[in-house]
């Protein structure tokens, strides 16, 4: 395990080395610390995970053992303050380029979200992406009446430090079958309007240019004249290349249709109820489930990249910045939080700081 004791002023060195960052001490010291010492502008993703505003203490269990790791009790302005501050500093450091990902409830993730327009700017706001909490049990069926609904999911509020930051298409695995799909769309684009097979509509509009659909009608005249009797459509695309498109027309039916490909992945949307929340294998109570942390990581940044988690706790984004092959920073004022992040990272290399 390459682990380095350090005082304030080996960050520097640190960052020019490519070391990894695990401080501990309070966040909001350690963000202007890192601005300090050279860090604006380099953080590619950042993932924190910051009280809840939940009124809750939640526990560290260690075998027969129980403990507080801490308690999520604010005051209202208190917290907002103690995020605004936060949030202002985390946007100095990242790069043009970077993301934020706020992981929170629906304690305060409304009052977040309007705090982050204001940081951020409201077009610089992506996705708030809803995750379910997964084994947390549904007590209400003991009450005979209720007075609201279990909650089932958190949201993370994802923005991006300019307009112009690009992500590459967030892809899951998922497979389908090729199918075939009515080729009009009701959106209405008068210049998406042309005739094919005779006819041309008079509203909404054909899903693809002219260009590009002419040509999938002469590959679909192509297979189905020299090539149906040999092969399937699916073979013969698989033959091919797998880049060719189809279009065709079938008596009795109104519209063309355009051939679906068979699929093993899809892209992602906002609603990610196939990885959970949380995870308890630590004995931390607020324990990020490495599937959440994977996606988040592997999906919006790259290999190399520089991530971030200034509410570490149990350290998950670490291990898995680590297992990605990103460089990290990471930061807890609980000396709990780093006692199970260090045993978590086992014999990664980086530098422990107490500033």
């Amino acid at each position: 395990m390459a682990i380095r004791k350090t005082k304030a002023a080996a960050p520097v060195l640190a960052h020019a080395s490519g070391m990894n960052l695990l401080f501990q001490c309070d966040n909001l010291e350690c963000l202007r610390h890192l601005k300090e010492q050279g860090f604006e502008n380099m953080l590619d993703l950042v993932y924190i995970d910051p009280p809840f505003q939940s009124g809750e203490r939640y526990y560290y269990r260690n075998k027969n053992k129980t403990g507080v790791a801490f308690e999520d009790s604010w005051d209202s302005e208190a917290y907002l303050e103690m995020l605004r501050a936060r949030l202002v500093e985390i946007r100095k450091l990242m790069s043009s380029s970077g993301s934020i990902f706020v992981h929170l409830d629906w304690h305060a993730s409304h009052y977040a979200k309007v705090l982050m327009d204001r940081i951020f700017g409201p077009e610089n706001f992506r996705n708030e992406i809803i995750v379910k909490r997964g084994r947390r049990k549904n007590l209400q069926y003991q009450f005979k009446a209720i007075d609201r609904m279990h909650n089932a999911h958190d949201s993370i509020l994802w923005y991006s430090k300019t307009e112009k930051a690009k992500f590459v298409p967030p892809v899951v695995p998922h497979k389908s079958e090729a199918q075939w799909m009515g080729f009009w769309s009701n959106t209405d684009r008068p210049t998406m309007r042309y005739e094919i097979f005779g006819y041309s509509p008079e509203r909404g509009q054909w899903k693809w240019s002219k260009a590009r659909a002419l040509k999938a009608i002469d590959n679909y005249k192509t297979y189905a004249s020299k090539f149906s009797n040999q092969a399937s459509l699916e073979d013969y695309w698989n033959q091919t290349g797998r880049s060719e498109e189809f279009i065709r027309k079938r008596e009795n039916v109104k519209y063309a249709e355009y051939w679906i490909p068979p699929k093993s992945h899809r892209i992602l949307d906002n609603v990610w109820l196939d990885v959970e929340a949380y995870d308890y294998s630590t004995g931390y109570g607020t324990e990020k489930h490495q599937q959440l942390l994977d996606r988040i990581i592997a999906q919006f940044s790259t290999r190399g990249a520089l991530v971030a988690d200034f509410f570490c706790g149990s350290g998950t984004t670490l291990v898995l910045a680590e297992k990605l092959g990103r460089r990290w920073i990471g930061c807890d004022s609980s000396s709990k939080a780093i006692s199970v992040t260090r045993k978590r990272l086992g014999k990664s290399s980086y530098s422990l700081v107490d500033l």
